[in-house]
């Protein structure tokens, strides 16, 4: 017998309640407004100089007309201003990106040039681009590197190595406002950003999707694997080289200590995911369905054509435009721009998420429940505000410190699941920190 799901429509009443409701918290939370793009240029012309002189990248804010909309109190507006509200980005500009998405070497160099460093080398420090290969179809790692200015193949043997490792749908351009402040805190240091395997400008290989939810064991080495090669590829030491993961990147960099010990020394876990779960989350059937489809929000982003860019601008708004002094006005487009290049580009590495997590974000496998394992050193850095289970961290930390580990817990303040953007200052002074202690130690 076919069993039949009979879904009623709410009371007219409770939908317009809701409705309104919904959108007022929405509007809450959008830091855009074409109102006063004006007096937002004109702020961060005061930031830029209130920090004296600026260098040949910087922006001149004043000069840019700006569609993006500064916060605004919660109030009721019409049914009209909805779409405009919520993704703020004009459909003419929005048409432009997805005219432009495929260029994502040349939106990746726009974003990296924000630093002082590429394409030109600065007083200190020179930086470049570097294709790995990671495996015998071809397939590559793409990486930012960054390195002091007259850096010899000797010294990069002997050097103190920082790679950092991105999360779930990023890319290695997410850590633009943590690359330049660490590596002017650390001259010494040579910095890894990398593009996980199907991910940013990383190769994007067809994902197996056939691969049942049980072996996600297999979903992992696919990752780690690659990761592993990247390593050897590029000749790093152990003893030298210190991790800084963020999320789902936090996760897979400590499945791939469990195996292979010989390629960190120190792992730090940014907010990571896949942990804990200490609370029960229920979701619709529809939506755990989906799921187990192994559906992806990018997949939206792809089939919306011309309206991908639009529809992304939603999210940038309230992650990249809280404030000039995070991004000024055109470097915030510059974000943007890139994030919905790597949001658009073809589906490969997201395709891992539903894998290792269960409907809800439940982790499939718990990394707790491995940690054991882990042969490292390690820090945990959660947001006071994370939405990631602290409780997971702080069992971890107590696990390994029986193992005989260094194991520490941090957390910072006003700041969410994106830690090293949210209070990067707070933030870049903790991985400096870390790097200190690194280098006394090891």
């Amino acid at each position: 017998m076919i069993q039949t799901t009979l879904i009623r429509l709410p009371n007219p009443a409770l939908v317009r309640s809701a409705f309104t409701t919904s959108y007022n918290l929405v509007r809450s939370r959008v830091h855009y407004s074409t109102a006063t793009a004006t007096a937002t240029a004109t702020a961060s012309t005061a930031v830029q100089s209130s920090q004296g002189p600026s260098s040949a990248k910087t922006d001149d804010a004043t000069s840019i007309s700006s569609s993006y909309k500064a916060p605004s109190p919660p109030n009721g507006v019409q049914v009209d201003g909805l779409i405009a509200d919520i993704f703020p980005l004009p459909f003419k500009e929005s048409f432009k990106h997805f005219l432009r998405r495929k260029k994502l070497e040349q939106i990746q160099d726009d974003l990296l040039s924000i630093t002082p460093f590429y394409p030109e080398p600065s007083a200190t420090h020179k930086a470049e681009i570097i294709k790995t290969q990671v495996d015998s179809s071809g397939n590559y790692m793409n990486e930012f590197y960054i390195c002091p200015k007259n850096a010899t193949e000797e010294d990069y043997a002997n050097a103190k190595h920082l790679i950092f490792v991105h999360g779930y749908g990023a890319g290695l351009g997410f850590f633009v406002k943590n690359l330049e402040k660490i590596a002017e805190m650390n001259p010494d240091w040579h910095i890894h950003a990398i593009d996980l395997l199907g991910y940013g400008c990383s190769s994007r290989p067809s994902f197996p999707h056939r691969i049942p939810y049980d072996n996600n064991a297999r979903v992992e080495k696919i990752f780690t694997d690659t990761l592993s090669e990247w390593f050897a590829q590029r000749g790093l030491d152990k003893t030298k080289n210190l991790v800084a993961a963020h999320s789902m990147g936090a996760y897979l960099s400590a499945v791939l200590n469990f195996t292979r010990p010989d390629l960190f020394q120190k792992l730090m876990m940014i907010s990571p995911g896949g942990i804990f779960e200490s609370r029960k989350i229920s979701v619709p059937a529809w939506f755990a369905q989906l799921w187990n489809w192994n559906w992806s929000p990018f997949s939206v982003v792809r089939n919306v054509g011309p309206f991908g860019s639009m529809l992304v601008s939603g999210w940038t708004s309230r992650r990249w435009s809280k404030s000039v002094d995070i991004l000024n006005i055109q470097n915030q487009k510059k974000m943007h721009m890139y994030t919905y290049a790597i949001f658009s580009a073809k589906g490969s590495g997201e395709f891992m998420l539903n894998y290792l997590l269960g409907p809800g974000g439940v982790p499939r496998k718990p990394l707790m429940e491995r940690i054991q394992n882990l042969n490292c050193d390690s820090t945990w850095i959660y947001g006071d505000r994370d939405w990631m289970d602290k409780t997971g961290g702080k069992l971890s930390c107590d696990i390994l410190k029986k193992k005989g580990l260094g194991a520490d817990f941090r957390v910072l303040p006003n700041s969410g699941h994106h830690v090293y953007l949210d209070g990067f200052d707070t933030f870049n002074d903790l991985i400096t920190n870390e790097m200190n202690e690194f280098k006394e130690k090891f």
